[in-house]
């Protein structure tokens, strides 16, 4: 069986959208030409998937989750600090499911993994780091003359360091993937390290901790600036994770998990309080994004619902 790469990337503009069609078509040119020998075609949203057969946003959903699982490896680009929370889900999914993630940032931002003093630097998050394979090289060589040529030189060395780690891990028939496996419950809950990055997240933690101890259970709160490989246990050790969604598009982390969580066949619990929507192409509505949305097994919408919800 050939191995199938799915691409996640922003698709929301005109930009996006071409960006990452230019990268499949290339590495479908590599398979081509023998260089993945392990690959058959890559799986595209939007190119591959007709929204217009689809009735409505849980068909979406549902469409890219079927393509997923039909993949064995998620590939694409990974730039800016809140990127797309269905593309962190994915990755985090096809994580989960044994998948190799390859990814390729050009963003000027960078991670801090820990204290705002810490000397810890991350061209993406520190768990996406862990869990991806990463390109990046700096934007700012000034050796090298002219504002578009150095931009494109950028791209060059991006798509060369990104094939090859595409040949490493294509080039010859290798396994095929083997799904990350939930552990057994020793925790009720895993909170969601978003609630704490803010005082008013803060607040809501404290809430939600009262009503977990109220209720006699146990929590683990979410780590992703310490030892990530034991975060992601601890996820893996929680009968249910509770996640912060009070953006359209949240911490690129929060998306992450959520996709480990869901792949581990362990559906979460979204809080949001947005009442922000966002209409897509005319057809959709929605103020959580659609992967976020219909990946948990409920999605509650004040403290009061999540608190009955831990009180049972």
């Amino acid at each position: 069986m050939a191995r199938k790469l799915y691409m996640e990337c922003r698709l929301y503009n005109v930009n996006d959208r071409l960006a990452v069609l230019d990268l499949t078509e290339l590495i479908e040119k590599w398979i081509e030409e023998g260089t993945l020998v392990d690959m058959a075609s890559c799986f595209l949203p939007y190119r591959d998937g007709s929204n217009s057969d689809v009735p409505d946003e849980e068909g979406v959903f549902q469409m890219d989750i079927d393509a997923l699982e039909e993949c064995t490896g998620v590939a694409g680009f990974m730039d800016g600090l809140t990127y797309d929370s269905g593309c962190a889900f994915e990755i985090g999914c096809g994580y989960a499911w044994g998948y190799p993630v390859h990814l390729i940032t050009t963003d000027i931002f960078k991670w801090f993994a820990g204290s705002t003093d810490s000397s810890d630097i991350y061209s993406v998050s520190k768990l996406m780091q862990h869990i991806a394979k990463i390109v990046h090289f700096s934007q700012f060589d000034i050796s090298i003359p002219g504002y578009r040529e150095r931009n494109e030189e950028l791209r060059e060395r991006s798509i060369a360091a990104f094939k090859k780690n595409l040949i490493e891990e294509y080039g010859t028939v290798s396994d095929l993937p083997v799904k990350m496996e939930a552990l057994p419950v020793v925790y009720d809950y895993y909170l969601d390290a978003g609630f704490g990055y803010t005082e008013s997240g803060k607040a809501l933690l404290a809430q939600i901790t009262e009503a977990i101890k109220n209720a006699g259970k146990t929590y683990v709160l979410g780590d992703t600036y310490g030892d990530v490989a034991a975060d992601i246990d601890h996820l893996r050790e929680s009968g249910q994770a509770v996640f912060f969604s009070d953006v359209c598009e949240p911490n690129v982390d929060s998306g992450i998990l959520q996709g480990i969580a869901y792949g581990i066949g362990r559906k979460p619990i979204v809080y949001s309080s947005t009442a922000e929507r966002y209409f897509m192409a005319g057809k959709y509505s929605s103020w959580i994004n659609t992967m976020i949305y219909y990946s948990a097994d409920k999605v509650v919408f004040t403290m009061d619902e999540l608190i009955a919800i831990i009180s049972r």
